[in-house]
C-alpha cells in the first residue's frame, strides 16, 4: 500500500514539479521585495517607523509603504489640480489682461491654489508640509501687493490646519509615524497655563487670548510632522534641499533690493499697518550714511534678519552633511551660503549680523567636537567650513568691487555701533542694560502678579485693536521675561525656563547619540538654532519665537531631530539585509 501511494501518478508529478524549481536558475529579488516579503511573515512588522499588528489590515502592504490618506490616488489628484488650475486661467485671465486690471487677481488665485492645495494634502499630507513652507515665502509678498489683506495673512493658517487634519486621518488608519516627546509634561503645563490665559479676567477682549494661543503654540504639532516626514534619509535630503532653494531666492532677493532701493519688491503705496515696516532707514551714527534696510519678500527688515539667522545655521549644517554623506546638492548649497551671508552684511540689522558671527563660532566647534571619526572625516568637515567661508568671501569681494557705496554704509553702521573702541557704540546697552531696564520697567504696570492674559503683548496685537475699534492694550514690554510677566504674570517666566530647558536637555542628549555620525551636523545645526531662539532671541524679546516663520521651521525641525536616531538604527538594520541580498 505504501509502494503504492508513494508511485501514484501524482506523486511523481509532484517529484517531477519538485525538480523543474530546484534546477531552475535563482532569481534575485530586489530590496523592496525582501523588505515587504519578511514584513507579511513577521508577526509583527514596522510600516514608515510604526508598530503594527497581525490585527492591522492585511490587504495590500506595499501600499502602506507609500503612507496616502487614500482618498484618492495620486494620479488622480494631479490630474484634478492641474485641471482646475487650467481652467481657472483660462476663464480668469484673458478678460483681465485686456483690461490691464490684474490687482483683482490676487483673491481668485488664492482660491484655485488654496483648491489644488487641499487636493494635494488629500493625496498625501506630507505636499501639505512642503506647500505651507513654499507658501511661507511669498505670503508676505502677495500682501505687500494687496494692502495687507488678512485673507492673505491668515492663509497659511488655514492651509496647515488642513494638513492637520489630513495627519489625523492618516493617523487614525495607523499610517502615521508618531513618538512621544520627553520634553512633553512641561510643555503641557505651559499649553494649560497659556489656555487658562487667555480667559484671564484682565484681558480687554478674549480674541487677544485666540491670538496669543494662535502666536504661542499652533505650531506645536508641526514637530510630529518633522518626524513623520523623514522615512528615509532620502526625505530628510529633500527637505534640506528645499530649504536651501528657499533660502537662495529670499537671500537673492534681499540682496538686489540693498541695492536696487525699497521700491523693489515693494508697491508705489504701502498699507499704513505696513509702511514702517517696509521703509525702515537707518543711519550710522559717526559718518550718517544711509542704511536701507530691505525686506526681500517679507513685510519687515525683522522677520528677514531671523530668515537669514535660519538660513545660515541650516545651511552649515547641511554643507557639513552632504561632505560626509553625498555629492548631490553640493553645488547649490555652498554658494547658498555665501548668498546668504552677503545678505546678512547688507541688510544692515545688527542682531542678525552678530548671530551669525556667533554662530559660525558654535557651528564650527560643534562640528569639530562632534564629527565622524578618523583624520578622512575630519578633512571632510574641515573642507565644508572651508568651502563656505571661500563662497562667503568671494560674494562680499564681488559687492565691495561691484557696490562700494552700498556695503560700505552696512560697515560704518556695524563698526561704529557694535565696536567696543567707539565713542557711539551700542553693545554694552543693548545686549545688557536695556533688556534689564525693560524687565524692571514691568512691575510699573497693572496686574503684574496674575498677567493680563495671553496675546496683550504679543505680534499683531494692532489688528486685534483695529478689529474691536479701541486701543492697543497700554502693557507691554521690549524683553523676553517683561512680556512673560505681562500676559502670564509673575510664573511666566518661570514656566518659560521649565518647559524651554527640558526641550533642550532632551534635544541635547539625542544630538549626543548622533556624535560621530553622518547625520550630527544636521542634528546639532538643529540645536543650535533652538537654543538660539528659545534662549539668546527670547532674552531680548518674544517676537522671535512668536514670527511665524522661526515658530513653523522650529517645531518642524525638533520633531526632524527626534527622528534621526530612528533612521540610523534602520539603515544599521537594513545593512546586513543588502549584503545578503547582493552576495
Amino acid at each position: 500500500m505504501l509502494g503504492g501511494i508513494c508511485g501514484s501518478p501524482r506523486s511523481a508529478h509532484s517529484v517531477r514539479q519538485w525538480r523543474k524549481r530546484r534546477e531552475r536558475p535563482f532569481r534575485r529579488c530586489n530590496y523592496r521585495e525582501y523588505v515587504i516579503s519578511n514584513r507579511i511573515r513577521r508577526s509583527r512588522f514596522v510600516v514608515a517607523g510604526m508598530a503594527w499588528s497581525r490585527s492591522a489590515p492585511s490587504a495590500n502592504h506595499t501600499d502602506m509603504l507609500n503612507v496616502h490618506s487614500g482618498l484618492y490616488q495620486p494620479r488622480l489628484g494631479k490630474a484634478l489640480a492641474v485641471a482646475i488650475l487650467g481652467l481657472g486661467l483660462i476663464w480668469i485671465l484673458p478678460g483681465r489682461i485686456v483690461s490691464g486690471d490684474l490687482k483683482d487677481l490676487i483673491f481668485p488665485l488664492a482660491v484655485g491654489a488654496g483648491a489644488i492645495f487641499l487636493i494635494a494634502i488629500v493625496d498625501d499630507w506630507r505636499n501639505g508640509i512642503y506647500f505651507f513652507f513654499i507658501w511661507l515665502v511669498f505670503e508676505d509678498l502677495i500682501r505687500k501687493f494687496a494692502g495687507n489683506n488678512m485673507f492673505i495673512f491668515f492663509a497659511k493658517d488655514a492651509m496647515i490646519g488642513l494638513t492637520y487634519l489630513s495627519m489625523l486621518i492618516a493617523l487614525r488608519r495607523r499610517q502615521l509615524a508618531t513618538f512621544k516627546p520627553p520634553f512633553l509634561p512641561w510643555l503641557s503645563i505651559f499649553v494649560f497655563c497659556g489656555l487658562i490665559q487667555v480667559f484671564n479676567p484682565n484681558t480687554p477682549s478674549v480674541l487677544y487670548g485666540i491670538l496669543g494661543f494662535k502666536l504661542y503654540f499652533y505650531y506645536i504639532p508641526l514637530m510630529f510632522a518633522g518626524y513623520a516626514l523623514l522615512r528615509s534619509e532620502a526625505d530628510l535630503h529633500k527637505v534640506l534641499m528645499l530649504n536651501m532653494w528657499i533660502a537662495l531666492v529670499v537671500a537673492g532677493l534681499g540682496i538686489a533690493q540693498s541695492v536696487l532701493g525699497l521700491s523693489f519688491l515693494s508697491p508705489t503705496e504701502l498699507s499704513p499697518d505696513l509702511l514702517a515696516l517696509g521703509r525702515d532707514i537707518h543711519y550710522s551714527p559717526i559718518t550718517h550714511l544711509e542704511v536701507q534696510r530691505g525686506t526681500s519678500v517679507y513685510v519687515s527688515d525683522g522677520r528677514f534678519a531671523e530668515a537669514l539667522v535660519l538660513f545660515y545655521t541650516l545651511g552649515i549644517g547641511t554643507a557639513v552633511y552632504l561632505l560626509l554623506r553625498t555629492k548631490r546638492g553640493r553645488k547649490l548649497v555652498f554658494p547658498t551660503v555665501g548668498v546668504v551671508v552677503l545678505a546678512t552684511v547688507m541688510l544692515g540689522v545688527r542682531h542678525s549680523f552678530i548671530a551669525v558671527l556667533a554662530g559660525t563660532v558654535a557651528l564650527v566647534a560643534g562640528m569639530m567636537w562632534g564629527g565622524p571619526p578618523g583624520n578622512q572625516q575630519m578633512f571632510r568637515i574641515a573642507k565644508a567650513i572651508r568651502l563656505a567661508a571661500v563662497f562667503a568671501a568671494i560674494a562680499i569681494v564681488l559687492m565691495i568691487f561691484l557696490f562700494p557705496d552700498a556695503i560700505a554704509a552696512r560697515w560704518a553702521l556695524y563698526a561704529e555701533t557694535l565696536s567696543p573702541g567707539s565713542s557711539a557704540s551700542e553693545l554694552g546697552y543693548r545686549a545688557w542694560d536695556y533688556p534689564m531696564a525693560a524687565t524692571r520697567q514691568v512691575f510699573t504696570q497693572p496686574n503684574w502678579q496674575l498677567g493680563n492674559g495671553l496675546g496683550t503683548a504679543s505680534l499683531g496685537v494692532q489688528y486685534v485693536s483695529g478689529l474691536l475699534g479701541v486701543p492697543r492694550p497700554e502693557v507691554g514690554s521690549e524683553s523676553g521675561a517683561g512680556s512673560l510677566v505681562v500676559e502670564f504674570g509673575i510664573v511666566g517666566p518661570v514656566l518659560w525656563v521649565l518647559w524651554t530647558g527640558s526641550l533642550l536637555y532632551c534635544s541635547w542628549k539625542v544630538v549626543r547619540n548622533l556624535r560621530r555620525t553622518p547625520l550630527f551636523p544636521v542634528g546639532f545645526a538643529i540645536f543650535w538654532y533652538a537654543l538660539y531662539i528659545l534662549v539668546f532671541e527670547s532674552f531680548y524679546g518674544l517676537p522671535a519665537y512668536q514670527n511665524y516663520l522661526a515658530n513653523a521651521y522650529l517645531w518642524l525641525t525638533i520633531g526632524m531631530l527626534f527622528r534621526m536616531p530612528g533612521l540610523l538604527v534602520e539603515q544599521a538594520a537594513q545593512a546586513p539585509q543588502r549584503n545578503a541580498i547582493s552576495g
